[in-house]
């Protein structure tokens, strides 16, 4: 892969977690307990997913790793 294709590809998947994050503060408060655990869950496992789709961006290309500087 490319780093202009990486790059595309990290600003997608951090906009990605962004809306996943977005929908926990949606749900707070708005929904009953059970729903809502369901619902993190679904979140934290997305993210993790993200998660290793980055992994493979920083493997190749540590200096777009923002939290590594």
């Amino acid at each position: 892969m490319e780093k202009e294709t990486a790059k595309e590809i990290k600003e997608h998947a951090l906009k990605a977690i962004e809306n996943l994050s977005g929908c926990l503060i949606t749900a707070t408060n708005k929904c009953s307990k059970e729903e809502f655990e369901t619902l993190k869950k679904g979140v934290g496992m997305s993210i993790m997913k993200i998660d290793d789709m980055l992994d493979i961006i920083y493997n190749k290309y540590p200096e777009l790793d923002d939290l590594e500087k």
